[in-house]
C-alpha cells in the first residue's frame, strides 16, 4: 500500500506541476482510450529528477531546491484546508495568456487548486491542502474534513451534492463557498459563526463586534474571488487560515487604528496629514486605500499610482518610513527558492556578463533602443499588470552603481492614462546573476532580490524573478517577468524553454503570467534619471566575452 501511494503521488504530481500540455490535433485523440483523472490531488510534491544547484538544465535555467525537496514534507501541521471543485476538466476561470492562442483555454480547476495548494506551502510549509472533484466518493472527503481546519467549495451548482457536501463539512471551523448554490453558500462562516442575516443584523448594531469582523472579511474573500486572478485567489485561502485563528503574516497585518498608532500619527505627522486633507488626490487615495483593505496588494497599488500625489508621499514617508505607525515588519518571502541561471552563450556566467544581459538593447546605434526590455508577461497582477512597461538598466558614474528605471502606463480609477516611472539602486549578490534593489515608492522604501533566471543567447528574450518587502506597509510579495525587445511573445520555437524555465527555475505557471497590453506605448518618458555609462553591448558580439 504504501508503494502504491508513492507511485500514485509520482504521478499525480507529474500531472499537476509539469509544464501546460499543449491542446493535441483533433485526430490524434481519435479511437484512443479517455484518461483516467484521480480525485484527489496529492499536496504539491513535483515529480523531479535533476539535482537542485546542479550544470544548468538545457533550457538555462536552474531547477529550484524548493521544486526538489519540498519544505511541506518535513514541517509540522499547522492548518489543513480541503477544497471541492469541478472536476471532468471543467476549466477555471484563469485563462492562458492571449497573445498564445495555440493553448486553448485555460487550466481545469483540478489544476489550479493542486497549484494553489503547493503554494500555500511556500508561504508556510506547515500549510496543507486536500484538493477534491466534486465527484469524489464521499467517504474521501469525509474522511479528509474530519481533521481539516478550514474548506473552500467553488462553482458546486448541484443542490443534491450541495446537501451532502455541507454535511461532509459540518465538523470544518471555517470555510467559504465561492459560486455555489444557495444550499452550499448558507455554510459559509468563521469559526463555526455563519454568515446569516441575523449576524448581519447584528454587525450593523455593533460595528466594533466580532460580527462585523467577520462580515467585512467574508466580503473580502467573495470580491478576491471575483477578481478572477491567481494572486487574489491564493489571498483568499490565506485570509481563511487566518481567520480559523493560525496568523497568517502576509494578511495579519495592522488594518485597524488603534489609540497608539493616532498617536504615533498625531504626534510625529499632523502637519502631514493636514496637508493631505487639504489635498483632493491625497484624500481620494486614502479613501481608496481604505476601502481595499491595506492587505490587499492588487487593489492598494492601484490605489497609490492612480492618485500619486507629493502631500500623500510626504504622509507615508513619515507615518510608515520614518515612524513606522502601523508597526508592521513584513519580510521578503524566502520560497520558491530560485536560483540565477549559471552560464550563458556555453560560458559561466559573471557579474559583468549578468549585468550587460540586463543592459539589453539599451543603447545607441543600429539594433539598439533607448530602452533595455519591454514586458511580455509577468506573475505579480498588482505591479506586472500596467500596460507598456519598459525596463531602463544601466551603470551610473560613480563605481559600483547600477540603476533600473522602470516606466510604465497607468490607467487610473478615474478614467485617465497617465506615465509613471520609478528609480532603483542595484547591488550585485554574492552569485552573478543576483542582485539587491531598493527604491522609495510614494513615500515607502521597498527592498528587492532579484535573479536573472534565463535568456536566449541572441538576447530575443530574457526572464527575470523577483522577491520583496515594503516592511512598513506589511507587504511581502514576489513575481516573474518575461521581457522582449518589442514586448511581443518569443517566436515558437522559444516557447517551450520558457515554459519550462518558468516551471522548474521559478514554480510558475503560463497560465498565471499577466500579458501586458503593448498596443499604444508612444510618449514614454524614456529618459534616465542618471547619466548612463554603458558598457559593451552584447548584441555587437556572439560570444560571452564583453570586450
Amino acid at each position: 500500500r504504501v508503494s502504491d501511494r508513492i507511485m500514485q503521488t509520482a504521478a499525480i504530481s507529474r500531472a499537476v506541476n509539469g509544464p501546460a500540455a499543449r491542446p493535441a490535433p483533433s485526430s490524434a485523440n481519435r479511437g484512443g482510450p479517455k484518461r483516467c483523472v484521480r480525485t484527489i490531488i496529492a499536496r504539491g510534491v513535483p515529480s523531479v529528477s535533476t539535482s537542485p544547484g546542479s550544470a544548468p538544465i538545457e533550457t538555462g535555467a536552474v531547477l529550484s531546491p524548493t521544486l526538489v525537496d519540498n519544505p511541506a514534507e518535513y514541517a509540522d501541521r499547522k492548518v489543513k484546508l480541503i477544497a471541492i471543485v469541478p472536476g471532468n476538466g471543467t476549466k477555471s476561470f484563469l485563462p492562458f495568456p492571449p497573445g498564445l492562442p495555440q493553448y486553448g483555454a485555460g487550466p481545469d480547476w483540478m489544476e489550479v487548486m493542486g497549484h494553489m495548494a503547493m503554494r500555500l506551502t511556500w508561504v508556510d510549509p506547515g500549510f496543507s491542502m486536500d484538493v477534491f472533484a466534486h465527484d469524489a466518493p464521499m467517504e474521501d472527503i469525509k474522511a479528509s474534513a474530519r481533521d481539516a481546519d478550514v474548506f473552500v467549495c467553488v462553482d458546486i451548482q448541484d443542490k443534491v451534492l450541495a446537501s451532502d457536501l455541507a454535511s461532509a463539512l459540518s465538523g470544518v471551523a471555517t470555510g467559504a463557498a465561492l459560486g455555489c448554490c444557495d444550499v452550499l453558500e448558507a455554510e459559509t462562516r468563521v469559526v463555526y459563526q455563519p454568515v446569516t442575516q441575523l449576524r448581519r443584523m447584528e454587525a450593523k448594531l455593533v460595528p466594533w463586534g466580532q460580527a462585523n469582523k467577520d462580515l467585512r472579511l467574508m466580503e473580502q474573500v467573495t470580491g478576491l474571488f471575483d477578481r478572477k486572478n491567481h494572486l487574489d485567489l491564493l489571498f483568499l485561502h490565506l485570509l481563511l487560515v487566518d481567520a480559523s485563528g493560525v496568523r497568517v503574516p502576509a494578511v495579519d497585518i495592522n488594518q485597524d487604528l488603534n489609540l497608539g498608532n493616532v498617536w504615533c500619527i498625531a504626534s510625529n505627522c499632523n502637519k502631514q496629514l493636514l496637508e493631505c486633507y487639504k489635498n483632493d488626490r491625497c484624500k481620494l487615495s486614502l479613501d481608496c486605500i481604505d476601502a481595499c483593505g491595506l492587505n490587499d496588494q492588487v487593489c492598494t497599488y492601484t490605489c497609490i499610482r492612480s492618485y500619486q500625489n507629493d502631500q500623500f508621499q510626504l504622509l507615508a514617508r513619515c507615518m510608515l518610513h520614518k515612524h513606522n505607525c502601523l508597526g508592521n515588519d513584513a519580510v521578503r518571502p524566502e520560497l520558491p527558492e530560485v536560483l540565477p541561471m549559471t552560464h550563458f552563450r556555453g560560458e559561466p556566467l559573471t557579474h559583468d556578463v549578468a549585468e550587460a544581459i540586463m543592459q539589453g538593447h539599451y543603447g545607441e546605434g543600429e539594433g539598439k533602443k533607448p530602452y533595455s526590455w519591454l514586458a511580455v508577461a509577468g506573475q505579480n497582477p498588482a505591479y506586472d499588470h500596467f500596460p507598456c512597461q519598459y525596463q531602463i538598466w544601466y551603470r551610473g558614474k560613480a563605481k559600483g552603481s547600477f540603476w533600473y528605471n522602470p516606466v510604465f502606463k497607468v490607467q487610473t480609477l478615474d478614467g485617465k492614462e497617465v506615465w509613471r516611472r520609478s528609480d532603483y539602486r542595484c547591488k550585485r549578490g554574492d552569485t552573478p546573476g543576483t542582485f539587491f534593489f531598493s527604491f522609495m515608492d510614494n513615500g515607502v522604501t521597498s527592498l528587492e532580490y532579484w535573479r536573472i533566471v534565463d535568456a536566449a543567447d541572441d538576447l530575443s528574450w530574457s526572464l527575470y524573478y523577483y522577491a520583496g518587502a515594503a516592511k512598513v506597509a506589511g507587504q511581502a510579495y514576489i513575481g516573474a517577468v518575461l521581457a522582449t525587445k518589442d514586448g511581443k511573445w518569443p517566436g515558437e520555437e522559444h516557447l517551450e524553454r520558457i515554459e519550462k524555465s518558468l516551471w522548474e527555475g521559478c514554480g510558475v505557471k503560463l497560465w498565471e503570467m499577466c500579458e501586458v497590453d503593448n498596443c499604444n506605448c508612444g510618449g514614454a518618458p524614456l529618459d534616465p534619471y542618471h547619466a548612463p555609462v554603458m558598457m559593451p553591448s552584447l548584441l555587437d558580439s556572439t560570444d560571452a566575452v564583453l570586450t
